[in-house]
């Protein structure tokens, strides 16, 4: 054995008491779930994967030869001898499925007569089930001499979905091909060439092995994998398999068996041809390594060499592999690929999954036979177990495994530890390389490959081999904890590793916040300018331009801030930016990146991360907090949709209004109008948004003036009504009323401020606009406006708003309180007569306001009492009694009035006479009539009838007021009077209207409000009879009715 490779202990030996493996066999081959058997007495016997019978059936009538298993078509291919001599050698295709049902039913029915298992030596014979072949075919004609056969080797044809192509080699140097249909019943087999291996020179001419490969041409410069599974799991086959009953070595014969690989290529009568273009055969004699290419059958010797026992060559993954005794050779198509020494005399060779085993003598010098059972990982140079075996004669790969047989029957199974086993004795001595390339060969989860890199890891950390264990950390992302490299990578002098692995981290797409804060932390620490660029813009179209941009200073900044809103509005409008850019996402947090950088103080930096994240609020952020760039920043906003710069206005304004006041301004006077009309533009569009003053008055509070331009724009050149229109009103109401408005930088300057009485004259103004006669609400809130008003006195404002409002009196204390007399008396001219449906108590009230004044106030109150006699809206007494209230007044003052009062009350003293006068005769008149109605007989002396003047004729209707009707003339209604139904219906309506006014003594009190005279009110009630009216005087009188 070779001293490159380790040896570890990674499979364990177990012995298999009880078996049934045929001491007498000749060739076996694994196929599907069963292990077939070939023995010297022609039967073929089937064992399962713990070795015990499981059928058998009849192959030939001599001896097996050689045995191949076609893993694609589910046959097994044999040659074997119908009789002694080479003559009746022939080559059988078997049907397994057919086979393992016959075999198996025949030993189920002899088992369970005899009622136990017998050794399958002592029953093969008699539990030989008949099976006849899928394919036959003869080895020998006239043709093709005679010759031992030494070598079998099969493969499905690449160009065929059903061919089968066989070869044959034999002793004499000379290799015979074979071919035909494996799928249908009425296919045959075909003699198809013979090739010839023997040297130039030398009688060291028989064909050792055979062994199919197959490429996809003769130039590739890599084998393709032929259609072949590891050996040893159930249903696969090597590529080559040559095994006999007794070894070469020990028995003198070299028997071969080789297994077709998964190369294949269509069948055709005749000559092999193009169609087998990619199909290769190696062939080995004893005295050379040889190729040929099966579609044109060129010839390669590949090797002067040869090999001496057939069973020591193998496939694996289109390379032939030859163990000679110095070293293990491996074959292409075109040339040998190299070797690896490995000493001792070879008796076998073999796949077991990714290993390959193989036998050596170890015969001591007393002669007794032995050998070495090495089962050796060539890739991995480690041989993964070393076993002695006594007296071999078989090493097996069955379904359960590998197996060896050796003297007196013994059969030894061999194990694998499981891989973590293996692993974690490779920890133990170091070998951490060897443990990453076992479990990559292995297939392990990705999860254990990075567990294994995080061990190597951490033992390189340990030797203080920093950048090495970071190599094996980088390997572990995406398994191992992020924190768990970090912790230990925190240390100043370790930066750089620490550095590698978050950009790593970040490559994949893997980091989170804390490790994008943590790299750019790093980044900066280094002052890495380079990195930092180029980690921001990691996977950017357009590295360059961003680069130049973030180290060209503010004008860099405008630049980035006119390109992203440029593609925003492309974007908003359908344009081609609308399309995506094909940049892929950033793979860190951008937000992350962004507060590391700004606090950092990389602000261009900053700047290109929030243009590249699509941030506005970012990029202004950083505009105009860390770069002061308030022009390239209203720029910028004037470029963004109209919501995104009443948000950004909102944010912003209070940086932006003390540094560029007027543009700022312009742009919100834009924002707050609508937009032009535009027919493409959906109601729900951005560009239909419009932003309410009330968002941004509050950004004005140093600068009045200027909001006061803003409203005024707004309020009076909207075409319809403005966005939170009340709340306009009431903020330019309170900029009108203000005593000073002056801006700061005009204050600052000595500017003088706009004149305060102009602005109180647009405030009467602004409250007509907004309450305009046809409204019946105001557009503002009365109650607002008037305590502004209110509250900077106001007056003209307050009069207005109470006259809207209907409150006269409001108006008449709002011109007491500022001692207003002529206001105050053409305030009860407008709002006192009665007959227009004023107040006429707003003249006593005024009255007595000016008697209470203690200066001379006669000339007003003169003013008041012309106006009081002149529309009489207030009695004598109640004004005598207000004005005798002031000392200060002289009789002179009311001595006019007094007298035109007694004039005008004499004059309807008399009139009030003459009417009872009249009313009394008439009472009396009508008292009289109704005695004589009541005490004396009338005689009625009418001819004719009142309603047709026509003469009366019996019968006849009169009527106590005279009138006399023929019965005829009234129809149905001779009850009443015609004539004077009328009339009497009117009275009783004026009787039953009184009554009903006496139970509603509301409508009493609301005509004595509204009178100026409420004694008069009162006498008429009384003279209606109305005050002595009740209840029960009504119902008597209605009973009476």
């Amino acid at each position: 054995m070779s001293f490159a490779f380790k040896k570890f202990s990674f499979f364990q030996q177990l012995e298999v008491p009880v078996h049934d493996f045929p001491p007498n066999s000749t060739s076996h081959c694994l196929g599907g779930n069963f292990l077939y058997v070939g023995c010297d007495n022609g039967t073929v016997q089937l064992l399962d994967d713990v070795f015990q019978f499981q059928g058998c059936y009849n192959a030939y009538g001599y001896k097996v030869l050689y045995m191949a298993w076609v893993q694609a078509r589910q046959l097994l291919v044999t040659v074997g001898l119908e009789e002694p001599g080479i003559s009746s050698a022939t080559i059988k295709l078997w049907d397994t499925e057919r086979v393992a049902t016959a075999a198996t039913a025949v030993t189920n029915g002899a088992v369970s007569a005899a009622g136990s298992s017998p050794p399958a030596s002592g029953v093969s014979a008699t539990l030989a089930a008949n099976v006849p072949p899928f394919r036959i075919q003869k080895v020998f004609n006239s043709k093709y001499p005679e010759s031992e056969v030494t070598a079998l080797a099969v493969t499905d044809r690449a160009g065929s979905s059903s061919g089968i192509l066989i070869a044959v080699g034999l002793a004499a140097g000379s290799v015979y091909l074979f071919n035909g249909e494996a799928a249908s019943q009425k296919g045959k087999l075909h003699h198809t060439g013979r090739l010839s291996a023997r040297p130039d020179a030398g009688e060291l001419w028989k064909v050792n092995a055979l062994a199919f490969t197959q490429q996809r041409s003769k130039q590739s410069s890599a084998p393709e994998r032929t259609q072949q599974s590891p050996v040893g799991a159930p249903g696969t086959a090597p590529a080559v398999s040559t095994t006999s009953s007794k070894l070469a070595a020990l028995t003198g014969r070299a028997t071969a068996a080789a297994t077709g690989s998964a190369a294949a290529s269509e069948a055709a009568a005749g000559v092999p041809s193009a169609q087998h273009e990619g199909v290769w055969l190696h062939v080995v004699t004893e005295a050379q390594t040889l190729v040929y290419h099966m579609a044109d059958l060129s010839k390669t010797i590949l090797d002067q060499q040869g090999l001496h026992c057939g069973s020591c060559a193998v496939v694996r993954d289109g390379v032939l592999l030859v163990a000679r005794d110095d070293a293990l050779y491996e074959y292409t198509t075109d040339t040998r690929a190299g070797c690896t020494a490995f000493d001792g005399i070879k008796q076998g060779l073999g796949l077991l999954k990714r290993y390959l085993y193989v036998a050596t003598d170890d015969t001591s010098l007393d002669g007794a036979a032995s050998s070495q059972l090495h089962i050796v990982d060539v890739r991995n140079k480690l041989v993964a177990g070393s076993f002695p075996v006594q007296g071999l004669q078989a090493v097996v790969v069955g379904p359960g495994g590998l197996a060896a047989v050796g003297a007196g029957g013994k059969l030894m199974r061999y194990y694998e530890v499981e891989l973590n086993t293996q692993l974690e004795v490779l920890f133990k001595r170091s070998l951490h390389k060897l443990a990453l390339d076992l479990a990559i060969c292995c297939d392990a989860s990705p999860e254990l490959i990075a567990a294994i890199r995080q061990r190597w890891g951490d033992h390189l950390y340990a030797k203080a081999e920093y950048e090495a264990a970071m190599g094996q950390y980088l390997e572990t992302i995406g398994h191992l904890e992020p924190s768990y490299v970090i912790r230990r990578f925190l240390d100043a002098q370790r930066i750089h590793s620490l550095t590698r692995y978050l950009e790593e981290l970040h490559a994949r797409g893997l980091a989170g916040a804390d490790h994008t804060t943590l790299l750019l932390n790093c980044y900066t620490k280094l002052k890495d300018v380079a990195k930092l660029d180029a980690f921001i813009h990691r996977d950017s179209n357009s590295n360059s331009s961003r680069k130049g941009h973030t180290r060209s200073g503010s004008t860099g900044a405008a630049g980035m801030a006119v390109l992203y809103a440029a593609a925003n509005a492309a974007r908003r409008q359908g344009g081609p930016a609308a399309e995506p850019s094909g940049e892929p996402t950033p793979k860190f947090d951008m937000e992350t990146a962004f507060k590391v950088l700004r606090s950092a103080g990389y602000a261009a930096h900053a700047l290109s991360v929030a243009e590249r994240a699509g941030q506005p609020e970012w990029m202004l952020d950083v505009l105009l907090e860390d770069m002061a760039s308030y022009v390239e920043a209203l720029a910028f906003i004037g470029m963004l949709s109209r919501p995104q710069k009443a948000c950004a206005l909102q944010r912003y304004g209070k940086l932006l209004i003390p540094a560029a006041p007027d543009d700022t301004t312009a742009l919100l006077m834009d924002l707050c109008m609508p937009p032009p009309p535009d027919a493409s533009a959906s109601a729900d569009s951005d560009d239909s948004y419009v932003a309410s003053v009330a968002d941004f008055a509050h950004l004005y509070t140093d600068r009045p003036t200027r909001l006061l331009y803003l409203c005024e724009y707004i309020l009076f050149n909207s075409s319809g009504s403005p966005p939170n229109e009340q709340l306009l009103y009431h903020t330019l109401l309170e900029l009108y009323l203000a005593e000073k408005l002056v801006d700061d930088e005009q204050e600052q300057g000595g500017a003088t401020q706009v004149a305060p009485q102009a602005r109180r004259d647009k405030a009467r103004d602004l409250l007509q606009r907004g309450w305009q006669p046809h409204m019946a609400q105001p557009i503002y809130d009365p109650e607002h406006a008037l305590v502004l008003c209110r509250q900077h006195n106001y007056t003209p404002g307050l009069v207005l708003l109470y006259d809207k409002k209907r409150l006269h009196k409001e108006v008449l204390a709002v011109h007491m309180a500022a001692q207003d007399y002529e206001g105050l008396i053409a305030a009860c001219i407008q709002y006192g007569d009665a007959a227009s449906g004023g107040e006429p108590q707003l003249w006593a009230d005024a009255l007595e306001y000016l008697c209470k004044q203690p200066g001379d106030c006669s000339e007003p109150v003169s003013q008041v009492l012309q106006h009081i006699e002149a529309k009489r809206v207030l009695p004598p007494l109640v004004v005598l009694q207000t004005l005798a209230t002031n000392n200060q007044l002289k009789v002179s003052l009311v001595k006019d009035y007094v007298a035109h009062q007694l004039q005008a009350e004499n004059a309807e003293v008399s009139k009030d006479r003459e009417t009872i006068a009249r009313l009394q005769q008439e009472t009396a008149a009508t008292k009289a009539e109704a005695i004589k109605l009541k005490t004396q007989p009338h005689v009625f002396q009418n001819s004719r009838c009142a309603a047709t003047g026509q003469s009366l004729e019996l019968p006849v209707v009169h009527f106590l007021c005279g009138h006399s009707f023929n019965l005829r003339s009234l129809g149905e209604n001779d009850r009443e009077c015609p004539l004077c139904a009328a009339e009497f219906k009117r009275v009783l309506d004026i009787r039953r209207n009184m009554r009903a006014g006496a139970l509603k003594p509301d409508e009493f009190f609301t005509q004595l409000d509204a009178s100026a005279d409420g004694f008069a009110v009162v006498a008429e009630h009384f003279g209606r009879g109305l005050m002595n009216m009740t209840a029960q005087s009504m119902a008597s009188q209605g009973a009476t009715l």
